[in-house]
């Protein structure tokens, strides 16, 4: 329960930064919507974290959260260099 705890809290908060910004790199938003657009960092946070207790062990949890840090990095590098979005 202390490694699913841990993971839940340290690797889910790169994991909701990641989909936040993959957001606002794929969407052309107005700079009016950019600010509570990255509020939503918490409750996407939240919402891993707890997604993270449903896996049966927190060699999972770590491995999907990774996953999606890193799927989210590679993909706003892409956007970057097909240079669509914004920012």
């Amino acid at each position: 329960m202390i490694a699913k705890s841990i993971v839940a809290v340290l690797l889910s908060l790169p994991a909701s930064i990641m989909l936040i910004a993959l957001f606002l790199q794929a969407t052309p938003l107005i700079e009016t919507l950019r600010f509570p657009s990255l509020l939503m960092v918490f409750p996407v946070w939240v919402a891993l974290a707890t997604l993270s207790f449903l896996f049966t062990k927190a060699r999972y949890a770590a491995l999907l959260l990774i996953g999606i840090s890193l799927l989210g990095y590679a993909l706003i590098i892409l956007l970057k260099t097909m240079n669509i979005g914004g920012a």
